[in-house]
Formats: structure tokens, sequence, C-alpha cells
């Protein structure tokens, strides 16, 4: 089962494509892990691309007890997701990410990202493996009081 909370923030990661091209990628994000209140992930990088959900679909939100997301205290470290949307504002998209908030600063925190054509799941546009940040930060939250 997944525990309740939610993850914020941003950052940027740099994706090296051998032999010599690096790929500049940032993101900002607001996501609950019970999917009820507004979500939002927005992925840009290198070359004008861009990427925002138009749906979240699932969140498996869970406690990694090898790391701390604090402070603040927060429920969960760990997000993992997919969700659909525009990439360069054409729809058809799916995004697949794992955020992992490993405490503050932030210098710890990793995130993986996949963007691929839903319906050819084999031409992906965007792919970062799991891995540390190079700036920003992702933030593990309490969830918000749904009313």
């Amino acid at each position: 089962p997944t525990l309740d909370g939610r993850f914020t923030g941003g950052g940027k990661q740099l994706r090296i494509d051998i032999p010599t091209a690096v790929v500049h990628v940032t993101r900002g994000l607001t996501l609950h892990c019970d999917l009820r209140l507004s979500n939002n992930l927005e992925v840009n990088w290198s070359g004008g691309n861009k990427f925002h959900t138009t749906e979240h679909l699932s969140a498996i939100c869970s406690d990694n007890p090898t790391f701390e997301p604090f402070p603040p205290a927060a429920p969960i470290d760990t997000m993992v997701g997919v969700g659909t949307g525009r990439y360069n504002n054409e729809d058809g998209y799916t995004i697949e990410f794992q955020i992992e908030d490993r405490g503050e600063p932030g210098r710890m925190d990793q995130m993986s990202i996949r963007i691929y054509e839903t319906a050819d799941p084999t031409n992906v546009v965007l792919d970062v493996p799991l891995q540390t940040l190079a700036g920003g930060n992702l933030q593990a939250h309490f969830d918000q009081p749904h009313r």
C-alpha cells in the first residue's frame, strides 16, 4: 500500500549521451500520493524540449529506512509514479518517474525520468536514470488537508 504525502520542488540534472552530448534537464513539480489534489510535473531539456503532465495516473509512495527526508519531517521519502501529458505541445506521451528526498539541503536527492510516446513505447524522447540532482531540491511533505 502507498503512504500519504506529497512532493514539491525542482532542480536540474545532466544526462551525458555518448560520445559528447550533455543534455540539461530541469523540472518543477507538486505531486500528491493520493492523486486527489492538483498535480503538476513539468520537465524541460536541451534543444527547447518540454513535457507537461495533463494527468497523474498513479503514485506509490514509501519510506525507505536507509535515508531520512527531513527537515521538515515527512511520512514518505520516495515516490514512483506514472502520468500522461504533452511533449512539445503534442498529446500522447507518458512519463514514468521516481523521486527520492534524501534530506536537506537536497544535494543527495535523486530522480529518474522516462518520457515516451504512449502508442509506441519504443519511441523514447527522454531517459534519465535514477541519479543525484546537479542542483535544486526535491522535498517530501505531509499531505495537505482535503476538504
